[in-house]
């Protein structure tokens, strides 16, 4: 065989005629076959192998040596040592991949799910909203990452969602009505238990607010994250009269954790007070009121404690009046 021949061979499987060689020769097959230069194998180098396998020394041994004689390639000794590993954005968001990652750690979700669709973050707000939604199961994981995805096309990034479930298996089914606009801001909805409803304040998905008229005391300026606001009243009304019996006040609010806020109904022109609380941080849930024959002008007040220029903002998501009995 040839040394040409023997160096076309994998190195793992020579045939026989070359460990059949004697000592010289074999430590030469293999020096040519390694590319192993005068300076990377020297002659004495030479005498000495071949000296090994007179000794009786394995020449698969012999082999071993000579390899750990050739040169790393200049590419790879340059090469710098690998620091870390980053991955694009996630163009399609499949939802099983999302919701099913860190199963009892809302916030972890929420980081990965952002950091792979957006490449970035959540901030202060998305978090504590989404994160909020999660903890009271008023939204699934799967409608998160849909809002995510949402959120990243409407920062100007290409971004879809799919799933592998079937459609009828893919979420909940879609509200009746979409915008949650059952009716106008301070209105009554009767419903055919003869119950009413008045709403507010209230966030249209995809749209903005709806806000009573009169309502605001402050000049609405909004942002990503909700209503900028300071110090004082925020919103104030209807001042007018409402049947008596029980009723409910359903608060969906979002602020930050530190952020606080007051919470009157009164009536008579503020001389009763029918409810009056402190909320601090995020808050979702009902307030009983019991409105009596001589309560008149009844009259909502949500006011602003002082708060750090960071903190300065509120997402209410839903202030509606609604008749329990």
């Amino acid at each position: 065989m040839t040394i040409a021949e023997l160096h076309r061979q994998p190195l793992e499987a020579l045939p026989r005629d070359v460990f059949s060689l004697p000592a010289e020769s074999f430590v030469d097959a293999w020096a040519k076959a390694l590319d192993l230069t005068e300076g990377e194998l020297s002659q004495d180098d030479r005498s000495s192998l071949a000296n090994a396998i007179r000794e009786g020394t394995n020449r698969l041994r012999v082999v071993d040596a000579l390899k750990a004689r050739r040169p790393v390639p200049v590419a790879l000794g340059n090469r710098s040592a690998l620091q870390a590993l980053q991955r694009e954005p996630d163009q399609f968001a499949i939802l099983e991949n999302f919701t099913r990652f860190a199963p009892d750690d809302d916030a972890a979700f929420l980081r990965y799910s952002f950091s792979r669709i957006c490449g970035r973050e959540p901030d202060s707000a998305e978090r504590l909203g989404l994160e909020f939604d999660l903890r009271r199961g008023v939204a699934t994981r799967a409608k998160v990452v849909k809002k995510i995805v949402a959120i990243a096309r409407r920062n100007g990034q290409a971004a879809f969602w799919d799933t592998l479930l079937p459609r009828d298996e893919d979420d909940l089914p879609e509200s009746i009505d979409p915008s949650d606009a059952r009716i106008m801001p301070a209105g009554l909805l009767v419903d055919m238990e003869g119950l009413a409803t008045a709403v507010f304040v209230r966030e249209v998905e995809r749209v903005g607010w709806m806000i009573g008229a009169d309502f605001l005391c402050q000049p609405l300026r909004v942002t990503d994250k909700g209503w900028n606001v300071q110090p004082g009243w925020l919103l104030v009304g209807p001042k007018r009269s409402f049947a008596e019996g029980i009723w409910l006040l359903d608060l969906d609010l979002v602020q930050p954790a530190n952020a606080r806020l007051d919470v009157e109904i009164v009536a008579n022109s503020g001389l009763d007070f029918l409810q009056q609380l402190t909320i601090a941080g995020p808050f979702s849930g009902a307030l009983c009121v019991n409105i009596r024959p001589e309560h008149r002008f009844i009259e909502l007040r949500i006011r602003i404690h002082e708060r750090a220029p960071e903190d300065a903002w509120l997402r209410p998501r839903n202030i509606s009046l609604r008749q329990s009995s």
